[in-house]
């Protein structure tokens, strides 16, 4: 192979061929396909896949279609097999632009034809490795070919295509040692070892270039892993040259750093030097440490960094403030940037890259090749976000402390990803170490779910933090430079009542320094802390008021600008709040040395000066980012609402609230918006003004229905006010507003109202493409859920046959949902009430496949929900346990709390099938948080809970339960479950005697059954009758 040459600005060039393709195929690795930079889902099914590679990589000879066709269905026919081929191909051809773009197809042979205009990944590897360009190859090598597949031709070209990224890798990373480029040795061996882990000369050169960067520690850990991955796999040892290197790291041993300056925190230490020491050797922990704000949580955190780093372990660290205007996500985004961790970005694949450049916009100027992502609408997209994320952090390829200052004021994301990480990798070698106060009411909450959440497994550890004791404060009054008698301490302890801080500040603003020590000690932090600001020069005094303003770390320049100074001019006042612990450096910024200092500093400010100042930082923060104002537009809206400048507030919010969709920050997304609103409604009244509100609420919509469902008041405020708006504007309402007061309408069982909104959309029809779609599934769902199951199929039907798939990205962007596979579900559970048991199991396989393409959580856990509804229903062979855990599963990253209802008493029944009469309490407690705000499955709910009493042999109180459902079914008119209803009451009545009862209720049972054209419910209850002795 011809000596190759990679720098790191080559290898993140764009692949050769990408940037002026129109279509892009990659199926190296995680299988992705894009036309003109939007995702084609259609062409990343795996037969799909198989069928592009397979094709592709016989080139002009083409493979014949009886081969083609007996590898793609070997189970089936020859003649379905080519039936299978010919339906394949037709979906290839109406994927793409233009017939023929791909693939030519005759009589005999299928053959690749593909121009310039597409790009096939193995391909362009192929000829790059083979061509002597292991650059160009290690840039398009995402990984093993089609990994899920075991044809056997996959299994044969999927080792060639590895032997020749081996190759190519090992050739770069030689020729980068010899140039003396560290980084590019570690990124291209541990590209290697990623795909070959046994390659021990790579093992050799790694630890060498690792123990030269200081890193040895993670030397020996790559000799440790491949030693346990031989002896496992082969039953073997390193060769002696590997051993060798080893033994040589072993013995230049470092001596062991000196232990923490930590004063009073003995155990404590321990507790977190032993929790890191088990995180560290493979099992994923959360470690919290809580108390009193100045109590030491932050000094104990950073002495673990500084150990771990020193270690050489990847270390990366990020805080929360408790001022407004914070970005979404925005410790995750400091660990991101992290040296450690940004030096491992480089390793994964474009589709994750791509995910992390929502969050990271510099990657696409450094990998221009990387795939748009889908639209910033699509909110189902969270869970990918998440796992490029978890994938981003855990490519250091080493043990990772990751430390988060604050916990109780992140934002909901960061600490949902704190909980992911831990729960999804349990074996990685990772420890999220936060802090967080224990007297903050509004954070604690969050804190303590997360804690919840990871109790059960055992990984979380939590050090409560208290006050010193006496001899701990002398000590630390000793360190600050104080050497006080005995009274002095006892009272210097008795008055900060041993809080670390205060003693600190009380030190440092003087205490012990006059005769008999007997300066006097103020008996609050804040005057203590004003005493030391006022012993500030003026220049340094006005600094730090600015400081303060701008409410988090901040550079000097945006410092200098809102000053009005030159940077140079600044550097004495600077270095006088750093000699006087007021600011330290965090990075590149400065930062309080405690929120204390910030707090008070911010205080001393009179309410005049105070707007002036946030008009400054504003006009600061503007300038210096104004190429990309999203991520600091919640900061902006802050700094322009204490300015006075409501509008520019206002048009702020809205920045942040699309940037904070755009990265699935949902519920930042919901308070953006909602403080714009707040604003607005102080401005003067105006048709302007309504035309903004009408866009807030319409942005609103989406995130609130996606967080909290249609049957939430607020999602009806928005929506109803909305309306409104139209109105006043002279306007037709918008298909989106209509649908989410129609579901708002289902959801709170007035159907009138639903049947109301579903007509006025299907009149909307002429306007947009969406709407017939979207009306007849709002008609169809309000016919079921009245009990007239034909009219409900035959709109549900109307509304698949008129769906376009591509309008799916418009529906999940106004909607939140896709209704293909929506409505798929809700016809299979319309096809069993109508007695078609066959039909209804295979709608739903059909709603679970579109659900499993689409790949968006909302849609998939709407469909998971009908899923398991049904096998509860008629199981049919399937387990209702594991459908169960597949909605817990699908819905759990959107936190779609009704659907986790649904599961908790579909969770319960389950256990009173398996003989465990707690699920009865279970299924209770579900049904009294549907009577709470969604009462629309709660009949439902209702007829389990009397269904679990009766088998726990309690039938009065089971009929107790149905005479409550049946009377907010005549209420409601929601009768779809009628029938079930009145036959589980004759099932009760008969096991209390009640014979003539019993008969009664089966009958009416019937009646109800056949009313309603339910042929399914109707032989239920005919079961039920002869049972009763009525048949």
């Amino acid at each position: 192979m011809p000596a190759p040459n990679a720098t790191r600005a080559t290898r993140r060039r764009t692949p050769s061929g990408v940037s002026h393709a129109r279509l892009v195929l990659r199926c190296l690795g995680e299988a992705s396909a894009t036309l003109d930079g939007r995702t084609v889902p259609e062409l990343t099914a795996p037969r799909m896949q198989r069928l592009i590679a397979r094709v592709a990589l016989a080139r002009d000879a083409g493979v014949p279609r009886d081969r083609l066709a007996g590898e793609l269905w070997p189970d089936s026919t020859a003649a379905q097999a080519r039936t299978n081929l010919r339906k394949l191909l037709h979906d290839l051809r109406r994927a793409l632009p233009a017939p023929g773009a791909v693939v030519d197809a005759d009589a005999r042979t299928v053959r690749w034809c593909a121009d310039r205009s597409a790009w096939l990944d193995v391909l362009a590897f192929d000829a790059a490795a083979t061509g002597g360009d292991p650059a160009a190859a290690v840039r398009c090598y995402g990984g093993d070919l089609l990994p899920a597949c075991d044809d056997e031709w996959v299994v044969a070209e999927r080792e060639r295509l590895r032997l020749l990224a081996v190759d190519a890798c090992a050739g770069l990373a030689v020729h980068a040692d010899a140039e003396h480029r560290d980084a590019d040795v570690v990124t291209y061996s541990r590209l290697l070892l990623g795909i070959d882990a046994l390659h021990e000369p790579t093992c050799r050169l790694l630890m060498r270039t690792l123990a030269r960067r200081g890193e040895r520690s993670e030397a020996l850990r790559v000799y440790q892993r491949l030693a346990e991955t031989l002896a496992g796999e082969l039953g073997v040892a390193p060769e002696p040259a590997t051993a060798a290197v080893a033994a040589r790291l072993r013995a230049t041993a470092p001596t062991a750093p000196a232990g923490p300056d930590l004063v009073g925190r003995a155990a404590e230490w321990r507790a977190v030097r032993d929790t890191w020491g088990v995180a560290a050797a493979g099992s994923a922990r959360l470690l919290l440490v809580t108390g009193e704000a100045g109590i030491g949580k932050s000094r104990l955190v950073e002495e673990l960094a500084r150990r771990a780093a020193a270690e050489g372990h990847a270390v990366a660290g990020g805080r929360a403030y408790e001022a407004g205007g914070r970005p979404p996500w925005g410790p995750v985004v400091d660990w991101l940037r992290s040296e450690p961790v940004r030096a491992g970005l480089d390793a994964l694949g474009d589709v994750w890259l791509a995910e992390l450049a929502r969050l990271l916009p510099e990657l696409r100027p450094a990998h221009p090749q990387l795939p748009d992502g889908p639209p910033a609408t699509d909110v189902g997209r969270r869970h990918h976000l998440l796992d490029a994320v978890r994938r981003g952090l855990l490519a250091t390829g080493r043990p990772l402390l990751l430390v988060v200052d604050d916990l109780q004021w992140c934002d909901a994301d960061t600490i949902d990803l704190c909980g992911y990480l831990v729960r999804c990798a349990p074996s990685a070698p990772l420890l999220v170490a936060g802090t967080a106060r224990d007297d903050d009411d509004a954070g604690a909450h969050a804190v303590a779910r997360l804690r919840r959440h990871l109790a059960p497994a055992g990984a979380v550890t939590t050090i409560p933090l208290g006050p010193l004791g006496a001899v701990a404060v002398a000590e630390m009054a000793t360190q600050a430079g104080r050497r006080l008698r005995p009274d002095a301490v006892a009272r210097l302890w008795r008055e900060t009542e041993g809080n670390p801080l205060f003693v600190l500040e009380a030190v440092r603003a003087g205490f012990g320094t006059g005769p008999a020590a007997r300066v006097a000690l103020t008996p609050t932090v804040h005057a203590v802390i004003t005493a030391r600001l006022d012993r500030l020069s003026p220049g340094a005094r006005a600094l730090a008021e600015i400081a303060a303003t701008i409410g988090r770390e901040f550079t000097t320049a945006v410092l200098a600008t809102a000053a009005g100074r030159s940077e140079d001019e600044l550097t004495g006042d600077l270095d006088e709040l750093w000699q006087h612990h007021v600011i330290r450096e965090r990075g590149q910024a400065f930062d309080f040395s405690h929120d204390r200092l910030r707090e008070v500093a911010l205080q001393l400010i009179s309410p005049a000066r105070r707007r002036r100042l946030h008009r400054r930082v504003a006009e600061a923060v503007e300038l210096h980012h104004a190429a990309d104002l999203d991520p600091v537009s919640a900061r902006l809206a802050i700094h322009w609402t204490c300015a006075g400048l409501a509008s520019r507030a206002v048009t702020a919010y809205e920045q942040a609230a699309r940037h904070a969709h755009r990265v699935f920050a949902l519920d930042d997304c919901i308070d953006l918006l909602e403080r714009a609103l707040r604003l607005l409604d102080e401005s003067a009244r105006g048709a302007g003004r309504d035309e903004v509100e009408l866009r807030l609420r319409s942005a609103l919509g989406v995130p609130l229905v996606a967080r909290r469902g249609y049957g939430a008041p607020e999602a009806l405020r928005c929506y109803e006010r909305a309306l409104t708006l139209h109105r006043k504007l002279g306007r037709r309402p918008g298909p989106a507003v209509l649908r989410g007061l129609a579901l708002h309408a289902v959801a709170t069982l007035s159907f009138d109202r639903a049947q109301e909104k579903g007509r006025e959309l299907l009149a909307a029809d002429a306007t947009d493409s969406t709407a017939r779609t979207e009306g007849e599934y709002v008609l169809g769902v309000t016919a079921f859920w009245r009990g007239e199951f034909a009219a409900a199929e035959h709109h549900l039907r109307a509304a698949i046959g008129s769906y376009r798939i591509e309008d799916a990205p418009l529906h999940v962007a106004r909607y939140a949902q896709d209704p293909l596979g929506v409505c798929s579900s809700r016809l299979a559970l319309t096809q069993l009430f109508r007695g078609r048991p066959a039909d209804a199991a295979a709608s739903m396989q059909e709603a679970l496949r579109v659900a499993a393409e689409l790949d968006d959580p909302m849609t998939t856990g709407y469909v998971r929900a009908f899923d398991a509804i049904l096998v509860a229903l008629e199981p049919r062979g399937r387990d209702l346990r594991a459908a169960v855990d597949a909605l817990d599963t699908a819905t759990h990253a959107m936190h779609i709390g009704y659907f986790a209802i649904v599961a908790q008493f579909l969770r319960g029944w389950c256990d009173v099938l398996d003989g465990d009469l707690g699920g009865v309490d279970v299924i209770r407690r579900a049904t009294d948080r549907l009577r709470q705000d969604q009462p629309l499955h709660l009949t439902l709910g209702l007829s389990l809970l009397a269904r679990a009493h009766l088998r726990a042999g309690d039938p009065r109180a089971g009929s107790a339960v149905v005479a409550e459902a049946v009377a907010r079914t005549t209420a409601s008119g929601q009768r779809y479950l009628l029938a079930e209803l009145l036959r589980i009451d004759a099932e009760l009545r008969a096991a209390t005697g009640d014979r003539a009862g019993a008969r009664r209720s089966a009958r009416g049972a019937i009646d109800e059954a056949v009313a309603a054209d339910a042929p399914w419910l109707r032989d239920r209850a005919a079961a039920t009758a002869r049972l009763v002795g009525d048949g």
